[in-house]
């Protein structure tokens, strides 16, 4: 037969006797958790019920069996066995209870969690801004950057880009890349004739 008693703060002890063991298992529930520890103390089978008592250093639980009495310090979520008789006459006497599962079972499960909202649909990007650092110019839809007087651009240009920049032809020859001169109707390196 196993017992059970409520140490109060939400903790419990649960004694058993198995073959020529006792089991003592500490359990507690804290916000969000639950705690337990089990120890096993080789005492021998019981031949009295198990008294446990209240004292200023936490509890004592007395075991009687076959092979005389033991005794089980308690404090917090430690157990320990005692070699020496203790001092018990003003400790007070925690009533047990029988119990036939282990603590785990008589604690109320834990809440199932609730489901996750749907996360909003991300907002799509504003466009990128015009960048202007010193000489350098960037703008993007369609992609054109200068610097100084080198300048490139992918897909259509926009009103508001100068007129007057260049563009990737105007500056390098189409057939080896060397650099050109606005006003060169030749390539200095190859020879090609530029338009």
């Amino acid at each position: 037969m196993a017992y059970l008693c409520n140490l109060g703060n939400g903790q419990q002890v649960f004694v058993d006797n198995q073959d020529n063991q006792t089991i003592v298992t500490l359990s507690g529930t804290v916000p969000g958790q639950q705690q337990q520890s089990s120890s096993g103390f080789s005492t021998g089978k019981w031949t009295a019920l198990p008294i446990l008592y209240r004292n200023a250093g936490g509890f004592i639980l007395r075991i009687e069996s076959d092979r005389g009495p033991h005794y089980v310090q308690l404090q917090g979520s430690s157990m320990s066995a005692i070699g020496t008789t203790p001092n018990l006459e003003t400790a007070e006497v925690m009533p047990m209870q029988t119990a036939e599962n282990p603590p785990t079972a008589t604690m109320e499960p834990m809440k199932p969690m609730e489901p996750m909202k749907p996360m909003e649909p991300m907002k799509p990007m504003e466009p990128m801004k015009p960048m202007k650092m010193g000489d350098m110019e960037m703008r993007m839809n369609p992609m054109e950057m200068r610097m100084g007087n080198m300048g490139m651009s992918m897909g259509k240009s926009t009103p508001n880009m100068e007129e007057s920049t260049p563009s990737y032809r105007q500056n390098f020859c189409p057939q080896c890349g060397a650099p050109v001169k606005e006003n060169d109707r030749f390539c200095a390196n190859c020879g090609q004739r530029l338009s």
